[in-house]
């Protein structure tokens, strides 16, 4: 008898988590389809092949003011221009799978390693904002779905998110549950502390369909980060990737 009892309770148990495993499942897809909805669809994403931007960071000085981006979403091929702080012309060709990449100064090849390295890793800085909703959308990105919540009357969905950023280790997304646009976006540093509360506006029709925000306003610091150019291409001229 006690032993009929237990597996009917191992049964029972068994059977609550499954549900609960199905539940979860679910509300991530729902969040991820509203997330996807909200950005254009998915015949947005696979048009947009290509993505020009360019981006102005208050909290970086090493470059001078806003730099433009080309980037390739089958290659990870990139195209970067912009001026150092000291106001020469600067141009990098990289690919973003393997950090390699040549250097052009005022329009001269050099062999700079640490100017290249810096270069990659502001690109990963610059795009983290634009890029994560659409890296969420197609897959790329596998994020956690967290329990959504009532903000102002609004209820919003809540996806965690593991960074490539170093300087934050997490990032939490609310996504409005009616248009699937990312109204907050927080930063967490390795002791769960609060780095960023970033506040989107500008959301835009980038080309295509694609919507994306193109500014935020960090809460915590005031600073602003902003993509004044944004447009999503269906095709670029390979020299862009290869040649100065």
């Amino acid at each position: 008898m006690c032993n009929k009892r237990t597996s009917i309770f191992l049964a029972f148990l068994f059977l609550l988590n499954s549900i609960s495993l199905k539940s979860n499942g679910q509300e991530q897809i729902t969040a991820i389809n509203k997330l996807l909805e909200g950005i254009g669809g998915e015949k947005s994403l696979r048009d947009a092949r290509y993505i020009m931007f360019s981006c102005i960071n208050e909290d970086h000085s090493e470059i001078q003011e806003e730099r433009t981006y080309i980037y390739d979403w089958e290659t990870k091929d990139c195209r970067f221009e912009g001026k150092t702080e000291g106001g020469d012309s600067l141009t990098v060709l990289f690919n973003t799978q393997n950090d390699t990449g040549e250097v052009f100064l005022n329009n001269e090849k050099t062999q700079n390693l640490e100017l290249l390295e810096s270069i990659t890793q502001l690109f990963k800085e610059d795009s983290y904002l634009l890029f994560t909703p659409i890296q969420i959308a197609n897959k790329s990105l596998k994020p956690i779905v967290q329990d959504p919540v009532i903000i102002d009357l609004k209820k919003y969905f809540i996806l965690g998110v593991d960074l490539s950023n170093n300087k934050s280790e997490s990032a939490k997304l609310y996504i409005d549950s009616q248009t699937g646009i990312i109204n907050k976006w927080e930063t967490f540093d390795k002791e769960h502390e609060k780095t960023h509360e970033f506040l989107s506006s500008r959301v835009k029709d980038v080309g295509g369909g694609l919507t994306l925000a193109t500014q935020f306003t960090d809460k915590i610091s005031g600073t602003v980060f902003q993509y004044p150019i944004v447009a999503a291409l269906l095709n670029v001229e390979i020299s862009k990737f290869k040649n100065l």
